[in-house]
């Protein structure tokens, strides 16, 4: 227990820098979930990763760099990001084909945003393109395959409105073979500060997070309405983060024993600076203390298991692999989640309730397992 305890101490104390963990951050980048979003310009593309984001017009504008000939990718956060935007620029454009583009899109991308402007009738490029892609190789999984109807409030009558959606939607289904999630939304930008209005927000989060399940942790906003939470969703892009690039580390054979305690050192030491405190012995002990003992323990133990099922030829590199990943994202996320709470009541000097810290941890951990499991099914299906 002592030894557990030294040598996690030791990694929030001094963590090690960037450079010792670069691989780690590598994997980390590539495995980014990405949504890839197909639409002709002006179709809303833009508002729409502005909704979700909370950036502003400008920033996304400016934060899309190009990693095809006619292709571009936005990764949000910038400095940490937890998920990638892929857009294809062009659609509906003379003499532009877009073979090369959605070909390296769709091999990319985990989940496919149609975007369509109910008033545009205009689609053929559009459903082209989807035609391309079902028929190739991409890896996007039919049912990853999303249509988001934009511009709705331009149709003021309701049947209308229902109407010209039920319509472009058969286009879309009739192409793809199969019903396909989707929903209607209009964000344009209202008269405070540039803000985006809020029609249908939490029908398209709910079905992208649906479709990626990780997201989910980040993208459905807690209710409650106190101090500490807020300052967690202020957070938890970064606690995400690093989440997933224990996850991604933890994949590679013979690396977690070592990245996985040293990435949430790094984690425990970024988030302590958000909050103008620095770990020391005393605080930390407290921390681990509110935690409980058994978690400790059970945290060393079951990294080192880990690591040696993962040693098992066959099962260990399939199974054990999986069984990593998913342990690591979740007591990461845990981990995370338990110490903004711990951070938050330490830089106000509120007490905590007895077991308080206990419960976030178990809670924060379950969902991560859940969101993690889903999303490892949803790959190997």
């Amino acid at each position: 227990m002592k030894k557990v305890f030294k040598t996690i101490y030791e990694y929030v104390i001094n963590p090690p820098g960037d450079d010792d963990l670069s691989k780690s951050w590598q994997v980390s980048a590539q495995q980014l979930p990405t949504l890839w979003l197909l639409g002709k310009t002006g179709a809303g593309k833009t508002s729409i990763v502005q909704k979700i984001t909370g950036q502003s017009a400008a920033v996304i504008g400016n934060g899309f760099m190009p990693c095809t000939k006619n292709a571009s990718a936005y990764d949000f956060p910038e400095d940490l990001p937890i998920m990638r935007f892929m857009d294809t620029r062009g659609l509906g454009e003379l003499e532009y084909d877009p073979a090369d583009d959605l070909a390296a899109l769709g091999k990319a991308s985990q989940a496919l945003l149609v975007v369509l402007r109910l008033r545009d009738s205009e689609q053929s490029a559009v459903l082209d393109a989807l035609k391309r892609i079902r028929k190739s190789d991409a890896q996007i999984r039919r049912e990853h395959v999303m249509v988001v109807h934009t511009a709705a409030t331009e149709i003021t009558d309701v049947n209308d409105r229902q109407r010209a959606v039920a319509a472009k939607q058969a286009l879309v289904e009739n192409i793809w073979g199969k019903s396909l999630g989707c929903c209607v939304v209009d964000f344009f930008e209202t008269e405070i500060d540039g803000a985006l209005n809020d029609y249908g927000s939490d029908a398209l989060d709910e079905m992208i997070s649906a479709r990626l399940p990780e997201l989910s942790l980040w993208l459905n906003k807690s209710e409650h309405e106190n101090a500490e939470q807020t300052n967690y969703d202020r957070l938890s892009s970064e606690v995400l983060w690093y989440a997933t690039a224990v996850a991604s580390s933890d994949a590679i054979p013979a690396v977690g024993l070592v990245s996985v305690p040293a990435i949430q050192g790094k984690m425990l030491h970024s988030l302590a600076q958000q909050y103008g405190i620095e770990w020391d012995r005393r605080s930390f002990a407290e921390f681990t203390g509110a935690l409980g003992a058994s978690a400790v323990l059970s945290y060393g133990v079951s990294l080192g298991v880990r690591q040696l099922v993962k040693l098992i030829p066959i099962y260990g590199q399939i199974a054990g692999t999986a069984l990593s990943v998913s342990v690591s994202y979740a007591s990461t996320y845990a981990i995370g989640r338990a110490a903004c709470s711990y951070l938050y009541h330490k830089k106000t000097n509120t007490p905590m309730a007895d077991n308080a810290l206990k419960g976030i941890y178990k809670k924060a951990a379950k969902q991560g397992r859940a969101a993690k499991k889903e999303m490892n099914q949803e790959q190997d299906s």
